[in-house]
């Protein structure tokens, strides 16, 4: 259980959040909801113990799992296995891991280090068992095969997996460890149809308190039954499922537009007589000066309507054209150890074509697109650029946005316009306010807007674009849907929003690992649903 009073968050000198109290009890089940940037993501965070409020009091008991829009692995654990990573939830992982090493040297070892090695192994064995080490590893597979997680991925270290496959073992971690509370940041992030449900349904059982924070708004609809909505600053709660939130504070809006209407023609009545009596007589003055009182009361006490959110405006400048084929790619492989991601992979695309590359989890799509930017290279094939092209790359993991940099000098690193027409670009995605922040503090929401301002900024003809929809509101979603189907260069997309996908009409699929091409049709809808 979690218990806020009056609670204050802030980053750095803007204050987020202030005079929040709310509880997450047993069997809650609540949305965190708010435009991007309001403080969701910070609020989580301190509610987690991650960062410090600036005021109030908050009371833990029992465990807590969250999980972060961001699957980051700890760097003292470089070669950790996804399976040893959801065991370590449970404290048993560690020991599974000392039982392999020692099982490793056994494998080499002769005579009396043999002996030491055995009985070395022996007791960590005892121990693991001890620990309901092999039920739980059992019950461990369990959630990761829900969350799309194979019992070869499992083998994999998670180093070596993609940001997706990463995401889906620290979902899964979470979770397995059974806590008593879960604050989750975009949980269905990267999940493909099967897991969504599955999550849906867990969540739905769950008997602890849930918090959570998603865009998905299914989840949102079947998972939670009431909401806290932050925005301005203040922490609003309503009861029932986002649906019902999205009537309630409509009419809870024009519930406040009345009253402030009411109170101002009263102020407008009372002002007249008060122009009308002042000068008059003594009895009348009298009166006069008390609707003065009044009138003071009443503004001290006006109800407030929040102004109706921005909305991110964005929009692609139409670029120089490239060759009429800007990139060729033959006979691509590559692998991280033995994990063999692709082999013999083609890709041609032409000027101005729309391409999706395709595949489950865990197919190499990322890999792919990367080694197509520059980012990393291929094991065997080539890759060639045709003239004029300019490359602008999209990292789902938001790679380009960097800690100690602020969010302008990102646009400088990328534009050499002066500094007010970065600054007014920013402000299209809603950014103007934060313009002088460390961009590593943030939102993911927010990253992805910066992330996208990069490419505006670039001026590029040819977009790669990795999971681009991940951590958007529905509004900025939509506008990023329109800037792309009006933009004349060239796209490269993964995405595993079938919504996206459809209204983007891509022109050709790349079917990944085996690196077919098709021409894209709304049968392979599916497949995008299964990404």
């Amino acid at each position: 259980m979690i218990i806020v009073r009056d609670v204050a968050i802030e980053a750095g000198a803007r204050t987020l959040l202030e005079g929040a109290s709310f509880a997450v009890q047993p069997g809650m089940k609540i949305g965190l909801v708010g435009r991007n940037g309001a403080g969701k993501t910070t609020l989580l965070r301190t509610l987690a113990r991650e960062t410090e409020p600036a005021d109030g009091t908050i009371t833990w008991h029992g465990g807590i799992g969250y999980l972060s829009q961001e699957a980051e692995l700890p760097e003292h654990e470089p070669d950790v296995t996804a399976l040893e990573r959801i065991l370590t939830a449970r404290a048993i992982g560690t020991i599974q891991r000392q039982m392999e090493e020692v099982r490793r040297k056994m494998a080499i070892s002769e005579g009396d280090e043999l002996d030491r090695l055995i009985a070395k192994f022996s007791r960590l064995d005892s121990e693991f068992e001890a620990k309901g080490g092999y039920v739980a590893e059992a019950e461990a597979k369990r959630f990761g095969a829900s969350l799309g997680i194979s019992n070869e991925d499992l083998t994999q270290t998670v180093a070596t997996m993609s940001g997706g496959q990463r995401r889906r073992v620290e979902l899964a971690r979470i979770l397995f460890a059974d806590t008593d509370v879960l604050l989750l940041d975009e949980p269905t992030n990267h999940l493909d149809l099967d897991a969504k449900d599955w999550l849906m349904r867990y969540l739905g059982s769950y008997k602890g308190g849930l918090l959570v924070i998603s865009h998905d708004l299914p989840l949102l609809d079947e998972a939670i039954t009431s909401v806290l909505a932050l925005e301005n600053g203040k922490i609003e709660a309503y009861s029932g499922n986002y649906s019902h939130y999205l009537e309630e504070r409509d009419e809870r809006r024009s519930q406040r537009i009345r009253e402030r209407k009411h109170q101002m023609e009263t102020i407008d009545r009372l002002e007249e007589g008060i122009r009308r009596f002042k000068g008059s007589t003594e009895k009348m003055a009298k009166r006069a000066r008390s609707w003065e009182t009044r009138v003071e009361k009443l503004r001290a006490d006006l109800v407030e309507v929040e102004a109706l959110g921005k909305t991110v405006a964005l929009k692609f400048s139409q670029p120089e054209p490239s060759g009429r084929i800007p990139m060729r790619a033959e006979g691509l492989a590559k692998a991280f150890g033995d994990n063999v991601v692709f082999v013999d992979v083609d890709v041609v695309v032409d000027r101005g074509e729309r391409l999706i590359l395709m595949g489950l989890n865990g197919a190499g799509k990322t890999t792919l697109l990367r080694i197509l930017a520059k980012v990393e290279g291929a094991d065997i094939g080539e890759v060639e650029y045709g003239t004029k092209v300019s490359l602008g790359y999209y990292a789902q993991e938001h790679e380009q946005i960097h800690d100690g940099v602020t969010v302008l000098d990102h646009l400088r690193a990328v534009s050499g316009e002066p500094a007010q027409t970065l600054r007014t670009l920013l402000g299209h995605f809603l950014l103007a306010d934060k313009v002088d922040q460390d961009a590593g503090t943030l939102s993911g929401g927010e990253k992805t807007k910066l992330a996208l301002a990069q490419l505006v900024a670039g001026r590029h003809n040819v977009l790669l674009l990795d999971e681009p929809t991940n951590n958007l509101d529905p509004q900025a979603k939509d506008a990023l849907l329109a800037a792309l189907r009006h933009y004349s260069g060239t796209l490269i997309l993964v995405s595993h929003d079938i919504e996206f996908v459809e209204e983007l009409e891509p022109d050709r699929a790349v079917l990944m690992p085996d690196g077919e091409t098709r021409f894209f049709d709304e049968s392979m809808l599916e497949l995008v649903a299964m990404a």
